[in-house]
């Protein structure tokens, strides 16, 4: 029997958002990305404030938003919002900068 790993739960999930909010997910990679273009860098914390979640949607859905091949990984910081307890998240940046 193959045991179902962390990482394959996560892009499950992903997938699962992707179907079901696409469109909110679109909107916030199009802010994401204008972010990054003005600021070279780009996290989540730049993003929460200037979306709604769609009505009914896990706030781990936020998560989707740097599912993008424009992204890159270019480092860490801290949420901002005092419910992720200064948690460590990533920033990113646009590949080529586009």
């Amino acid at each position: 029997m193959q045991q179902t790993t962390g990482r394959e739960l996560r892009d499950r999930q992903h997938s699962l958002f992707q179907a079901e909010h696409g469109t909110f997910l679109e909107q916030a990679r199009a802010l994401a990305v204008a972010v990054a273009q003005r600021k070279g860098t780009v996290s989540i914390n730049d993003i929460r404030g200037q979306v709604s979640l769609p009505p009914g949607a896990h706030p781990s859905l936020l998560g989707s938003v740097f599912k993008d091949k424009r992204f890159f990984v270019a480092g860490y910081t801290q949420a901002q919002h005092p419910e992720a307890h200064a948690r460590i998240i990533r920033f990113y940046a646009l590949k080529g900068g586009v």
